[in-house]
């Protein structure tokens, strides 16, 4: 059999027969047009392999080929779990396909390609890694953005020192089916000999030239401020002193830390919250920005911590975006002293597909970070590799916005005048309520003056009441103005005869009640008018309780305003934040617009310079500052820009209950960060 003959005939009669309706249409499907459509077992009909029969060949007329609408379908199919289950039903058919071709493999050369083609394509299937890696600052909003990715509220584990952002953390697909590994993390420590090549560079950079500890030591950015930090973690009952009387070879005994070095920790939890917790008892260092600690374990012995020991932390996750293989690295920002450390991430470097750059919006222009963040590692690939077209750039933070600053800076008083007007309507508004509320409530308390002071007059009518009802002469109580006046007035009598020394009991009757019912002489007696009868006092009391009443309703009139005007603030404050959040959102649309198109030109600038360097080192004879090496506008429009908001996608998201709803934001996609998060996020 000639080749041409195979090639014009592929696969002829060798299509197993199967039950399975699924499996047949994908078989169906998986077969050439020329080829037969019956199976290979159905008896003496079947031509031997290779060899074509025209009969069979009217059977399916070439313009009665299969569609293939399946496999079209599946092939515009986006959803990784559905993409997933048609890889493996086609490796299985592959296999179906394999079994009866093993027959025919010694003395069929064409079995043997069809053999090779089956194991080309399942081969094929292997899940590729793309690897993505983020670098940025401190403080950059990194963890955040990866974090929002991942569709966690909290996974990756965040530094609070600048030392620990030198850990590599890597975030990949679980495929364990354990419903208690949901979430795995492997923490690959350093080796012996790492520790030890980096204490002895520690201890230099710890001491000074007289062998003491430096004075730099307390800053933490200095290079001694980390060597120290990193003693502290792993060596926490050694003093500066002890340090300073040490080598390599005393540090290095101890066995707690050679238990440690060169392991693998590995971590496994069927829900988030401990998995970040465990996890952050291994890569956080408790030494917070204050520096102090609880006063009731103050006293407790520091036990060692173990980020500075760190190789590299592996996280696996059964995130959306990393469902297809994606791998997500989180990069150091800063150099790292540990030479193993230094060598997983540059190890990383090379293996980037793409390269995402994340720093805050609000220092993304003015520092020129997208330049400045191709430090000399990143500028070393892009010389070699050229992968600047893979490079995507990431503002984070941008819900942190001042609407004034903004609309000064950015031109849009006339976008925002609008609202503006309409929020100083309504703050006047709420202010006018406000002020009707404090009258209101100094209405109530006048009220409730005029109530307790009735309370208390109609408890002494009462009693005169009683009084009159047991028979006994009863009269008119004083006013309370009148009884302040009198009592004010024998006390000041009072203090005078104190001084004088006068022992006279001149007056001594005058502070009795107003309410005796025994008979008075003198003026007392004239003043108390004649005897109440009971029809007089009957009629005070109801008098008294008319006033309670009334004073009473006169409250609780006063508290129903009081109510409808604070439900008239909550409207106006909610109508207040709506016009908050449309200004937020023009400020934020356009410093996004602005910050894009300024660093995709700093970025260009950036290039630029690189090309430069290359053409001296290539040329520098011939070298023309003048000539453009490229055409640097197109470099700028091929930057992927994207301003990002990881609060407020989190809180979009039903997360981050804690906190307050980020202005500016209606929908998951106005964040950038995006709704339907695929095998590569949209960033990328």
């Amino acid at each position: 059999m000639t080749e041409s003959t195979c090639i014009e005939t592929p696969e002829p009669a060798i299509v197993p027969t199967t039950s399975n309706p699924h499996v047949k249409a994908e078989l169906n499907e998986a077969t050439p047009a020329a080829s037969y459509t019956r199976g290979y077992d159905e008896g003496p009909q079947d031509p031997p392999i290779g060899e074509p029969s025209s009969d069979n060949l009217e059977l399916q007329p070439q313009d009665e080929r299969p569609k293939n609408e399946n496999l079209q379908q599946l092939m515009a199919e986006t959803s990784a779990e559905k993409l997933e289950a048609g890889v493996q039903k086609t490796l299985a058919i592959l296999d179906t396909l394999k079994d009866p071709l093993m027959a025919y493999e010694g003395p069929g050369e064409d079995a043997q390609q069809w053999l090779g083609t089956i194991e080309n394509l399942q081969k094929q299937a292997v899940q590729k890694r793309t690897v993505v890696g983020v670098v940025g600052n401190t403080g950059a909003g990194k963890s955040s953005v990866i974090n929002a990715l991942l569709d966690e509220e909290r996974l990756v584990p965040t530094n609070c020192m600048r030392a620990c952002t030198a850990v590599v953390t890597e975030m990949s697909w679980n495929n364990s089916k354990d419903w208690n590994s949901k979430y795995r993390a492997e923490i690959e420590f350093i080796t012996q000999q790492d520790w030890e090549k980096e204490l002895d560079t520690l201890l230099k950079d710890l001491l000074d030239s007289n062998g003491e500890v430096s004075r730099e030591c307390r800053d933490q950015d200095s290079e001694a401020g980390v060597a120290w930090a990193k003693f502290k973690a792993v060596y926490p009952q050694k003093t500066k002193e002890m340090l300073a009387n040490s080598d390599v070879r005393s540090l290095m005994r101890d066995q707690s830390l050679l238990n440690i070095l060169g392991t693998t920790k590995k971590i496994s939890e069927a829900h988030p919250e401990p998995f970040y917790r465990c996890l952050q008892h291994y890569v956080d260092s408790k030494e917070k920005i204050t520096g102090q600690e609880p006063k009731e374990k103050k006293k407790e012995k520091r036990k060692m911590e173990f980020w500075p020991l760190i190789k590299v932390v592996k996280i696996y996750t059964k995130s959306p975006a990393l469902s297809t293989g994606a791998v997500i690295v989180d990069l150091p920002g800063v150099h790292d002293s540990n030479a193993a450390r230094a060598a997983v991430a540059q190890g990383y470097m090379k293996q980037c597909t793409g390269l995402w750059i994340v720093a805050p919006i609000n220092r993304a222009v003015d520092d020129k970070a997208a330049k400045s963040l191709l430090g000399d590692s990143f500028k070393r690939q892009l010389k070699y590799d050229g992968t600047y077209s893979n490079v995507t750039f990431i503002c984070s933070k941008t819900d942190d916005i001042s609407i004034t600053e903004a609309s000064d800076s950015l031109g849009l008083d006339e976008q925002i005048s609008r609202f503006d007007d309409q929020k100083r309507d309504i703050e006047k508004q709420v202010e006018s309520l406000q002020d009707s509320i404090k009258d209101f409530r100094e209405s109530k308390e006048v009220y409730k003056g005029i109530y307790d002071d009735a309370e208390d007059e109609l408890e002494i009518w009462e009693t005169l009441r009683e009084d009159v009802d047991d028979g006994k002469t009863v009269y008119a109580p004083k006013p309370k103005s009148e009884k302040r006046k009198r009592s004010s007035s024998a006390s000041k009598q009072r203090k005078r005869r104190q001084r004088s020394g006068s022992d006279s009991d001149f007056g001594s009757g005058s502070d009795r009640s107003d309410t005796d019912t025994s008979d008075g002489s003198g003026s007392e007696k004239e003043d108390r008018g004649a005897p109440l009868t009971g029809d007089q006092i009957r009629s005070k009391i109801e008098e008294i309780k008319s006033t309670k009443k009334n004073a009473r309703r006169e409250r609780l009139g006063l508290e129903e305003k009081v109510k409808s005007n604070r439900k008239e603030i909550d409207v106006l404050k909610k109508k207040e934040a709506t016009i908050i959040a449309e200004m937020s959102a023009i400020c934020i649309a356009g410093r996004n617009q602005y910050s894009k198109g300024a660093i995709q030109q700093d970025f260009a600038a950036g290039i630029k310079e690189l090309d430069q360097e290359n053409a001296i080192e290539e040329d520098e004879a011939n070298f023309n500052p003048d000539e453009d090496i490229r055409d640097y506008d197109e470099v700028a429009r091929s930057l992927p820009v994207f301003c990002v908001s990881s609060r407020a996608y989190q809180k979009l998201c039903g997360r981050l209950n804690k906190d307050n709803p980020v202005a500016g934001f209606k929908t998951i996609e106005e964040t950038e960060v995006g709704s339907n998060v695929g095998a590569i996020p949209c960033f990328y």
